[in-house]
């Protein structure tokens, strides 16, 4: 495409030179190439060793879960427990174990101030870790499986 700017008398001609862009364009996009490897960056990750295959272990039978239903009761594993106890035996159970971690249950339909409560006095009275449990753990039920 041009333009005659002069007579016919073969003036200059405005036209636009693309061979130069691609070249630039080209160099430009072969740098990129080589450079973006090289720019990627990641962390540095231990991953644990592959467990050995097998069965996992049974857990561990000493298990502490303290269970509250929507009836704000509230049960050490098996046992039904007042709230007003609860430091007490807390404190009488976790008294000479060396793992203090207790697990915690509650019905889906529990107030989440009540459960808190509860939870407070568990933290408040020796446990060192507090497992919550995402599926309700009846301990009715276990107690008539356990009978």
């Amino acid at each position: 495409m041009g333009m005659d700017v002069g007579g016919s008398k073969g003036g200059p001609k405005s036209e636009i030179n693309v061979t130069p862009l691609v070249d630039v364009v080209l160099v430009l996009l072969i740098i990129f190439m080589i450079l973006q490897p090289m720019l990627q960056m990641g962390y540095d990750v231990q991953v644990p060793p592959n467990a050995p295959p097998g069965a996992p272990p049974p857990p561990p039978q000493d298990q502490i879960i303290v269970s509250m239903t929507a009836n704000k009761e509230i049960y050490l594993n098996k046992e039904r427990v007042e709230q007003a106890q609860l430091p007490i035996r807390l404190q009488e159970v976790l008294r000479n174990r060396g793992n203090k971690v207790i697990f915690f249950s509650v019905e889906d339909s529990v107030n989440y101030g009540d459960a808190m409560k509860v939870m407070d006095v568990v933290r408040n009275n020796g446990a060192k870790n507090i497992g919550i449990v995402m599926d309700w753990v009846n301990p009715l039920e276990a107690a008539a499986a356990g009978n």
